[in-house]
């Protein structure tokens, strides 16, 4: 650096002071970074009927909460259903799984999708291999959507969430074209094999959309949770529930573990107590797994 400013007769802070006027100083202009063009590019097929999928969903989340008063800001438009079929009840009632997998009992809970939305049930504390959801949801069905992709997973707190078992659930011309309500079992796959994870009780029906008729969708807004509470934004992309705070084991309850399981150690039985949420008698459980 020293010799290419001895060779431009310039001294070193001469040429700092050069290149800082030549910074551009006030606010970036709304263009900044981004792809010139991008927003005038026709939307593909598959970009239209996501589009059309997510604003079907916030209108039947609407209806479901109340619906919106006419005028009223997030008001609707009726607009054609173009590529929608029909408005599919799902309802996941339980799983009989093969194993638990861990040292305590699991908490599964279920995440499904359907075309380009994806919902997920409560999570059962303590479901183990036997969980039972009960979870009515609705959805609008898109042309095309042919499978119900299902997977179940074990809420964990310090750790991410594991993949117990999946399964892709056919939308049969029974549910589709007929509208038959089909209640049933279906096989589960993970870790033990093909179909070898256990089974899985849905109930699906259809009420199917007349081609042509309008659907009303909403201008604006932020859709209501289909279970109530909070509202939130219809995407694809999964948010991690919370993590609740470590359960504290006290001196006297380790003391009185430590008793009990007198050949594990002090620090594997606080542990085991953590995984299990300070249920005491999970922990005990647990322990005398470890100890057989």
């Amino acid at each position: 650096m020293m010799k290419a400013a001895e060779a431009s007769g310039k001294s070193v802070e001469e040429r700092r002071a050069e290149r800082r006027q030549k910074a551009v100083v006030g606010p970036l202009p709304e263009s900044f970074l981004r792809i010139p063009g991008i927003d005038d590019e026709p939307m593909t097929a598959e970009e239209r009927d996501r589009e059309m999928a997510i604003a079907l969903q916030r209108q039947l989340a609407l209806e479901q909460q109340g619906g919106s008063p006419a005028g009223a800001a997030g008001a609707s438009v009726p607009v054609l259903n173009q590529n929608v079929i029909g408005r599919l009840t799902i309802t996941v009632v339980e799983a009989k799984l093969t194993k638990n997998y861990g040292v305590t009992r699991m908490d599964p809970y279920v995440r499904l999708r359907v075309g380009h939305n994806v919902y997920e049930t409560p999570t059962c504390q303590n479901g183990a291999r036997e969980p039972k959801w009960n979870k009515t949801i609705n959805c609008f069905l898109m042309a095309g959507s042919k499978t119900i992709d299902v997977e179940i997973y074990d809420e964990c707190t310090f750790s991410p969430d594991s993949l117990i078992a999946h399964a892709s659930i056919p939308l049969t011309e029974r549910v589709i074209v007929k509208g038959e309500m089909v209640d049933d079992w279906w096989p589960l796959s993970g870790q033990e094999g093909e179909e070898k994870e256990g089974m899985i009780h849905f109930i699906l029906s259809m009420q199917n959309i007349p081609a042509g008729s309008a659907i009303r969708l909403p201008t604006s807004g932020v859709a209501p949770s289909v279970s109530g509470g909070k509202p939130m934004s219809y995407t694809t992309d999964y948010v991690p529930p919370p993590v609740a705070a470590p359960a504290a084991l006290s001196e006297e309850d380790l003391e009185e573990f430590s008793k009990m399981f007198p050949a594990i150690d002090k620090s594997v039985i606080e542990a085991v107590f953590v995984e299990s949420r300070g249920d005491k008698e999970a922990t005990v459980n647990a322990l005398l797994q470890l100890g057989s």
